[in-house]
């Protein structure tokens, strides 16, 4: 629409601007079924031909009592919408959401995002898995504090999406002083 009307005058697109902010305010949005002009004011917005001056009233109004029950009733309505529709929102999350709820004790693997390291430490062949280390403390079912080594330099609170169970049958994937090339077998940085 903007660029139809100013499309040779690209300069004056803030002309349009109440147009466009009028149609946005009067189209109905999916989460809750209303526009956001009839949300605030009760009432579908007028439009050009429907704006008349109307005469002011005296102090105590039926029609003021009815608009303020109505407006009660439409921001209930809403609420209810706004909840069905996060309820739809959480379940389509939590179909691909898994819990692992650890206790302390327990042994883990730690994945480290790329924020995780320190600055300049990175890079995108350094192993992202590391441990076993032990769960020092739950603060919640998300959060959880690690037994790191201090040489590490990270913080030792973890979400539980970055935390894998540790099975004592599997090897230790990458130990935090570990030398080994894995390149080559059997071959350290210090020689054969």
């Amino acid at each position: 629409m903007i660029q139809s009307v100013y499309g040779d005058k690209p300069k004056q697109w803030d002309y349009a601007l109440p147009q466009v902010e009028f149609a946005y305010n009067s189209a109905v949005h999916s989460a809750t079924g209303k526009s956001p002009f009839s949300l605030v004011y009760i009432t579908v917005p007028k439009q050009v031909v429907d704006l008349v001056r109307l005469p002011k009233g005296a102090g105590h109004s039926v029609a003021a009592e009815s608009l303020a029950e109505m407006t009660k009733s439409i921001q209930a309505e809403v609420r209810a919408k706004l909840e069905e529709t996060n309820a739809k929102y959480k379940a389509a999350a939590d179909k691909h959401r898994r819990t692992k709820v650890f206790q302390v004790g327990d042994f883990v693997m730690v994945f480290l995002r790329k924020d995780r390291f320190p600055v300049g430490t990175y890079n995108k062949l350094k192993p992202r898995k590391y441990g076993p280390y032990k769960i020092l403390q739950k603060i919640n079912d998300n959060a959880y504090i690690v037994d790191l080594p201090a040489t590490m330099g990270i913080s030792k609170t973890f979400n539980a999406a970055d935390l894998f169970d540790f099975h004592a049958d599997d090897e230790p994937l990458y130990l935090e002083n570990s030398k080994s090339n894995s390149s080559i077998e059997g071959v350290t940085d210090a020689g054969p």
